[in-house]
């Protein structure tokens, strides 16, 4: 469910489920999601895995939140590229019908803010359970979106 890295035209995002690393158009999400009548924009429904089928969501800020409990922790860092890809969304029309976009947009973090927690740009790798095993990231399984699914 981690966006990994956001990109002119396409995030990488790694599947919680079986950890395929994909990437995903920007044209192929949309901001909110409609059941039974009632919509929320703070959700970015994300395409089923083509390795797996999982099924994964992203959720916004909320409009009220207060600051992070843990700035500069990977849940803080994760939650801004989140936000920042929320925007993005937004601003380019990528929102569900029947949602209004001025509703829809949220908190707009400013780029003093981003830069101080992403550096090297907008990435993140998750850390590893074993400390060891943050030393050296092996090379993930990339999906391409011409791959089928395995079954």
């Amino acid at each position: 469910m981690s966006i990994r890295e956001i990109l002119d035209t396409e995030f990488e995002q790694e599947c919680d489920s079986c950890g395929a690393i994909r990437t995903i158009a920007d044209g192929d999400v949309t901001v909110g999601i409609e059941r039974e009548g009632q919509v929320d924009p703070k959700v970015i429904p994300l395409p089923p895995c083509q390795n797996c089928g999982a099924t994964e969501f992203l959720l916004r800020s909320a409009d009220d939140e207060k600051e992070h409990s843990s700035p500069g922790c990977f849940g803080h860092r994760h939650r801004l590229m989140v936000d920042v890809l929320h925007t993005k969304l937004v601003k380019l029309g990528q929102v569900t019908d029947g949602i209004d976009p001025k509703k829809a947009q949220g908190h707009e973090h400013h780029k003093k803010e981003l830069d101080k927690w992403f550096k090297e740009g907008m990435k993140i790798r998750r850390p590893k359970e074993n400390p060891e095993e943050n030393k050296e990231e092996p090379s993930p399984k990339i999906i391409q979106p011409s791959e089928e699914p395995h079954e």
